[in-house]
Protein backbone atom coordinates (compact mmCIF):
# COMPACT_ATOMS: atom_id res chain seq x y z
CA UNK A 1 0.00 0.00 0.00
CA UNK A 2 1.37 3.38 -1.02
CA UNK A 3 0.27 6.91 -0.12
CA UNK A 4 0.32 9.63 -2.77
CA UNK A 5 -0.11 13.18 -1.40
CA UNK A 6 -2.36 15.55 -3.30
CA UNK A 7 0.10 18.46 -2.95
CA UNK A 8 3.80 19.02 -2.63
CA UNK A 9 3.83 19.32 1.17
CA UNK A 10 4.16 16.00 3.06
CA UNK A 11 1.47 14.99 5.55
CA UNK A 12 2.43 14.66 9.20
CA UNK A 13 0.67 11.55 10.53
CA UNK A 14 2.67 10.88 13.69
CA UNK A 15 0.50 11.31 16.79
CA UNK A 16 -2.68 12.00 14.81
CA UNK A 17 -5.90 9.97 14.86
CA UNK A 18 -7.30 8.15 11.86
CA UNK A 19 -11.04 7.75 11.22
CA UNK A 20 -12.07 5.14 8.65
CA UNK A 21 -15.07 3.00 7.65
CA UNK A 22 -15.51 -0.73 7.51
CA UNK A 23 -17.42 -1.81 4.38
CA UNK A 24 -20.13 -3.81 6.11
CA UNK A 25 -23.88 -4.40 6.12
CA UNK A 26 -25.87 -1.27 5.16
CA UNK A 27 -22.64 0.70 4.51
CA UNK A 28 -23.31 2.95 7.50
CA UNK A 29 -19.60 3.59 8.05
CA UNK A 30 -19.07 4.95 4.54
CA UNK A 31 -22.22 7.08 4.74
CA UNK A 32 -21.18 8.57 8.08
CA UNK A 33 -17.75 9.41 6.65
CA UNK A 34 -19.49 11.11 3.72
CA UNK A 35 -21.49 13.29 6.12
CA UNK A 36 -18.40 14.31 8.09
CA UNK A 37 -16.41 15.23 4.97
CA UNK A 38 -19.33 17.11 3.41
CA UNK A 39 -20.33 19.04 6.54
CA UNK A 40 -16.79 20.09 7.46
CA UNK A 41 -15.68 20.71 3.85
CA UNK A 42 -12.58 18.65 4.48
CA UNK A 43 -9.77 18.94 1.93
CA UNK A 44 -8.46 15.82 0.25
CA UNK A 45 -4.75 15.47 1.07
CA UNK A 46 -4.01 12.35 -0.94
CA UNK A 47 -4.92 8.82 -1.87
CA UNK A 48 -3.83 5.33 -0.97
CA UNK A 49 -3.18 2.80 -3.68
CA UNK A 50 -3.53 -0.94 -3.22
CA UNK A 51 -4.13 -3.89 -5.50
CA UNK A 52 -6.55 -5.34 -2.93
CA UNK A 53 -9.45 -3.01 -3.76
CA UNK A 54 -11.49 -3.03 -6.94
CA UNK A 55 -10.73 -0.02 -9.16
CA UNK A 56 -13.11 2.89 -8.80
CA UNK A 57 -13.28 6.38 -10.32
CA UNK A 58 -16.22 8.76 -10.45
CA UNK A 59 -17.33 12.36 -10.46
CA UNK A 60 -16.68 14.62 -7.48
CA UNK A 61 -18.63 13.37 -4.47
CA UNK A 62 -18.80 16.67 -2.57
CA UNK A 63 -19.87 20.23 -3.36
CA UNK A 64 -16.50 21.67 -2.34
CA UNK A 65 -14.64 19.07 -4.42
CA UNK A 66 -17.06 18.75 -7.33
CA UNK A 67 -14.31 19.20 -9.94
CA UNK A 68 -12.18 16.42 -8.46
CA UNK A 69 -12.31 12.75 -9.46
CA UNK A 70 -13.29 10.45 -6.57
CA UNK A 71 -11.13 7.33 -6.21
CA UNK A 72 -11.19 4.07 -4.27
CA UNK A 73 -9.31 5.14 -1.16
CA UNK A 74 -8.96 8.85 -0.35
CA UNK A 75 -7.55 10.63 2.69
CA UNK A 76 -8.93 13.89 4.10
CA UNK A 77 -7.63 16.12 6.88
CA UNK A 78 -9.72 17.58 9.71
CA UNK A 79 -8.07 20.22 11.94
CA UNK A 80 -9.16 20.16 15.58
CA UNK A 81 -9.06 22.84 18.26
CA UNK A 82 -6.19 21.25 20.17
CA UNK A 83 -3.53 18.76 19.22
CA UNK A 84 -2.76 16.97 15.94
CA UNK A 85 -5.44 16.80 13.25
CA UNK A 86 -7.78 13.90 12.62
CA UNK A 87 -7.30 12.23 9.25
CA UNK A 88 -10.40 10.77 7.62
CA UNK A 89 -10.12 7.86 5.19
CA UNK A 90 -12.98 7.14 2.80
CA UNK A 91 -13.17 3.74 1.09
CA UNK A 92 -15.43 3.71 -1.96
CA UNK A 93 -14.63 0.28 -3.41
CA UNK A 94 -14.87 -3.17 -1.82
CA UNK A 95 -11.96 -5.53 -1.53
CA UNK A 96 -11.44 -7.92 -4.41
CA UNK A 97 -12.48 -11.52 -3.88
CA UNK A 98 -10.12 -13.25 -1.48
CA UNK A 99 -8.29 -10.03 -0.59
CA UNK A 100 -10.09 -8.87 2.58
CA UNK A 101 -7.42 -10.14 4.96
CA UNK A 102 -4.55 -8.97 2.76
CA UNK A 103 -6.10 -5.50 2.54
CA UNK A 104 -6.49 -5.35 6.33
CA UNK A 105 -2.86 -6.38 6.80
CA UNK A 106 -1.62 -3.80 4.29
CA UNK A 107 -3.68 -1.04 5.88
CA UNK A 108 -2.53 -1.96 9.38
CA UNK A 109 1.09 -1.94 8.24
CA UNK A 110 0.70 1.55 6.72
CA UNK A 111 -1.02 2.83 9.89
CA UNK A 112 1.75 1.40 12.04
CA UNK A 113 4.52 2.88 9.87
CA UNK A 114 2.76 6.27 9.86
CA UNK A 115 2.68 6.16 13.70
CA UNK A 116 -0.96 7.15 14.13
CA UNK A 117 -1.88 7.53 17.80
CA UNK A 118 -5.31 5.87 17.48
CA UNK A 119 -7.61 4.44 14.85
CA UNK A 120 -11.39 4.96 15.03
CA UNK A 121 -13.19 2.41 12.87
CA UNK A 122 -16.88 2.83 11.99
CA UNK A 123 -18.87 -0.25 11.01
CA UNK A 124 -22.42 -1.55 11.09
CA UNK A 125 -23.86 -4.88 12.18
CA UNK A 126 -26.98 -6.59 10.86
CA UNK A 127 -29.93 -5.48 12.99
CA UNK A 128 -31.20 -9.08 12.98
CA UNK A 129 -28.32 -10.01 15.28
CA UNK A 130 -29.69 -7.94 18.16
CA UNK A 131 -30.83 -9.58 21.36
CA UNK A 132 -34.04 -8.50 23.09
CA UNK A 133 -32.41 -5.91 25.34
CA UNK A 134 -30.62 -4.36 22.33
CA UNK A 135 -33.77 -3.62 20.34
CA UNK A 136 -34.37 -0.33 22.18
CA UNK A 137 -31.78 2.37 22.79
CA UNK A 138 -29.22 4.20 20.68
CA UNK A 139 -27.91 1.05 18.93
CA UNK A 140 -24.27 2.11 19.38
CA UNK A 141 -21.80 -0.50 20.59
CA UNK A 142 -18.04 -0.47 20.73
CA UNK A 143 -14.95 -2.64 20.78
CA UNK A 144 -11.73 -0.98 21.87
CA UNK A 145 -8.19 -1.41 23.08
CA UNK A 146 -6.28 0.62 25.62
CA UNK A 147 -7.93 3.30 27.74
CA UNK A 148 -10.52 4.29 25.12
CA UNK A 149 -13.13 2.04 26.75
CA UNK A 150 -13.55 4.51 29.62
CA UNK A 151 -14.42 7.33 27.19
CA UNK A 152 -16.91 5.10 25.35
CA UNK A 153 -18.62 4.21 28.61
CA UNK A 154 -18.88 7.88 29.58
CA UNK A 155 -20.69 8.50 26.30
CA UNK A 156 -23.22 5.81 27.19
CA UNK A 157 -22.14 3.29 24.57
CA UNK A 158 -22.54 -0.41 25.21
CA UNK A 159 -19.55 -2.70 24.87
CA UNK A 160 -20.28 -5.43 22.35
CA UNK A 161 -21.00 -8.59 24.29
CA UNK A 162 -18.11 -11.01 24.34
CA UNK A 163 -20.25 -13.95 23.23
CA UNK A 164 -21.65 -12.10 20.22
CA UNK A 165 -18.25 -10.72 19.30
CA UNK A 166 -16.66 -14.18 19.48
CA UNK A 167 -19.45 -15.70 17.36
CA UNK A 168 -19.25 -12.98 14.71
CA UNK A 169 -15.47 -13.05 14.71
CA UNK A 170 -15.61 -16.77 13.98
CA UNK A 171 -18.51 -16.77 11.49
CA UNK A 172 -17.36 -13.66 9.61
CA UNK A 173 -13.61 -13.94 10.16
CA UNK A 174 -12.85 -13.02 6.54
CA UNK A 175 -15.13 -9.96 6.51
CA UNK A 176 -14.72 -6.46 7.94
CA UNK A 177 -14.66 -5.16 10.57
CA UNK A 178 -13.20 -8.37 12.02
CA UNK A 179 -10.33 -8.61 9.52
CA UNK A 180 -9.36 -5.02 10.36
CA UNK A 181 -9.65 -5.53 14.13
CA UNK A 182 -7.51 -8.67 13.92
CA UNK A 183 -4.86 -6.81 11.90
CA UNK A 184 -4.86 -3.88 14.36
CA UNK A 185 -4.44 -6.25 17.29
CA UNK A 186 -1.60 -8.09 15.55
CA UNK A 187 0.35 -4.83 15.17
CA UNK A 188 -0.62 -3.51 18.64
CA UNK A 189 -2.47 -0.52 17.14
CA UNK A 190 -4.68 1.39 19.56
CA UNK A 191 -8.19 1.30 18.12
CA UNK A 192 -11.83 2.00 18.88
CA UNK A 193 -14.46 0.34 16.71
CA UNK A 194 -17.85 2.10 16.73
CA UNK A 195 -20.52 -0.45 15.82
CA UNK A 196 -24.12 0.39 14.92
CA UNK A 197 -26.94 -2.08 14.40
CA UNK A 198 -28.68 -1.29 11.10
CA UNK A 199 -30.92 -2.87 8.48
CA UNK A 200 -30.50 -2.46 4.73
CA UNK A 201 -32.62 0.35 3.29
CA UNK A 202 -32.55 4.12 3.67
CA UNK A 203 -29.58 4.32 6.02
CA UNK A 204 -29.21 8.12 6.10
CA UNK A 205 -30.70 8.24 9.66
CA UNK A 206 -28.27 5.52 10.79
CA UNK A 207 -25.38 7.46 9.26
CA UNK A 208 -26.40 10.63 11.11
CA UNK A 209 -26.67 8.72 14.37
CA UNK A 210 -23.20 7.26 13.94
CA UNK A 211 -21.74 10.60 12.81
CA UNK A 212 -23.18 12.17 15.97
CA UNK A 213 -21.52 9.46 18.06
CA UNK A 214 -18.16 9.89 16.34
CA UNK A 215 -18.39 13.66 16.77
CA UNK A 216 -18.95 13.16 20.50
CA UNK A 217 -15.85 10.97 20.65
CA UNK A 218 -13.50 13.04 18.47
CA UNK A 219 -14.99 16.55 18.91
CA UNK A 220 -14.85 17.26 15.19
CA UNK A 221 -17.43 20.02 15.11
CA UNK A 222 -19.54 22.20 17.41
CA UNK A 223 -23.30 21.84 17.16
CA UNK A 224 -24.49 24.54 14.79
CA UNK A 225 -27.55 26.69 15.35
CA UNK A 226 -30.56 25.40 13.40
CA UNK A 227 -31.71 27.37 10.38
CA UNK A 228 -35.15 29.04 10.67
CA UNK A 229 -36.70 26.29 8.55
CA UNK A 230 -34.86 23.60 10.53
CA UNK A 231 -32.77 22.54 7.55
CA UNK A 232 -29.27 23.03 6.28
CA UNK A 233 -28.56 24.77 3.01
CA UNK A 234 -27.77 22.08 0.46
CA UNK A 235 -27.27 21.93 -3.29
CA UNK A 236 -30.43 21.81 -5.34
CA UNK A 237 -31.78 18.29 -5.46
CA UNK A 238 -29.69 17.00 -2.55
CA UNK A 239 -31.64 15.68 0.44
CA UNK A 240 -31.90 18.09 3.38
CA UNK A 241 -30.82 16.76 6.76
CA UNK A 242 -31.27 18.07 10.32
CA UNK A 243 -28.40 20.28 11.55
CA UNK A 244 -25.52 20.05 11.76
CA UNK A 245 -25.22 17.50 8.96
CA UNK A 246 -25.03 18.38 5.28
CA UNK A 247 -25.67 15.66 2.70
CA UNK A 248 -22.94 15.33 0.06
CA UNK A 249 -23.48 15.85 -3.64
CA UNK A 250 -23.10 12.11 -4.25
CA UNK A 251 -26.39 11.47 -2.38
CA UNK A 252 -28.39 13.50 -4.90
CA UNK A 253 -29.60 10.52 -6.94
CA UNK A 254 -29.59 7.80 -4.29
CA UNK A 255 -33.24 7.01 -4.98
CA UNK A 256 -33.43 8.37 -8.51
CA UNK A 257 -35.49 11.37 -9.66
CA UNK A 258 -38.75 12.16 -7.89
CA UNK A 259 -41.89 10.59 -9.41
CA UNK A 260 -44.23 12.87 -11.29
CA UNK A 261 -47.21 13.89 -9.16
CA UNK A 262 -49.35 13.33 -12.25
CA UNK A 263 -49.10 9.60 -11.59
CA UNK A 264 -51.25 10.03 -8.50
Amino acid sequence: MHFFPAGNAPCEFAGAKLLLPGVTSANVGQLAIDLIISTLHLPCVGQLETSCLLPCAGIGAFDHLSQRVSLSLELFECPVAQGPPVFVLQQRAPAARGCQRKYAEELARWISEAVFAEVVLIASLDANLRQDRQIAGQQINYVSSGSAAAVCQELGWEQLEGGLMAALGQQQSLLPPWTLIEAFQHRSITYTCVLAFAAEGNNAPDAMRVADAVNQYLHLLIQQQPQPNGKHHASKGVMSLPPPWLAPLSWKYVYGPASSRGFY
